[in-house]
């Protein structure tokens, strides 16, 4: 299999699987939206219902920032560099704004570090968990253009490349 054809399966791979992870996000985002902003209490007397639509939430949306991270965002910069030799990740980011695949690599590392803080959940940080939850509900809309934007570039300018 030629390195192109690779690069192609791959990203259209990762754009199935960032596919998923958003139609998920879009679906728990409705149903946990009556509940925002969020407060340390409406968490603590969340039914489990709610919590496992916040659950789903957290879930996708790490979901979705690991695969766009792990495969997605390294193969396209491969493909547009034309080579396979492992870079840093900081380099990735700011060789695909350069490309206008992305708008903003700082954007990219905000969404990255709520989803550090979202990974790392500890009963006794409550104060921390609803800040970083009320900072992605309220931004979640950046994350999509993000993923979307990134989407619509390899369609529009990778060959073979389908939704």
């Amino acid at each position: 299999m030629t390195f192109d054809k690779k690069i192609i399966l791959t990203i259209n791979s990762s754009i199935k699987e960032c596919n998923s992870h958003l139609s998920r996000l879009t679906r728990s985002y409705g149903l946990i939206r009556e509940f925002f902003p969020l407060s340390e209490e409406t968490l603590k007397s969340c039914s489990e219902e709610k919590i496992e639509h916040l659950d789903q939430f957290i879930y996708r949306f790490t979901k979705l920032q690991d695969a766009m991270g792990a495969r997605l965002l390294p193969t396209i910069y491969s493909y547009l560099k034309n080579e396979i030799r492992p870079v840093p990740f900081i380099d990735i980011l700011s060789g695909l704004e350069k490309f206008e695949v992305l708008t903003s690599e700082n954007d990219w590392q905000f969404f990255r570090n709520l989803r550090n803080y979202l990974a790392h959940d500890y009963p006794e940080s409550a104060a921390q968990t609803v800040l970083t939850l009320n900072t992605l509900f309220s931004n979640w809309d950046k994350m999509e253009n993000l993923y979307i934007q990134v989407r619509d570039y390899c369609m529009k300018r990778i060959p073979g490349i389908t939704d």
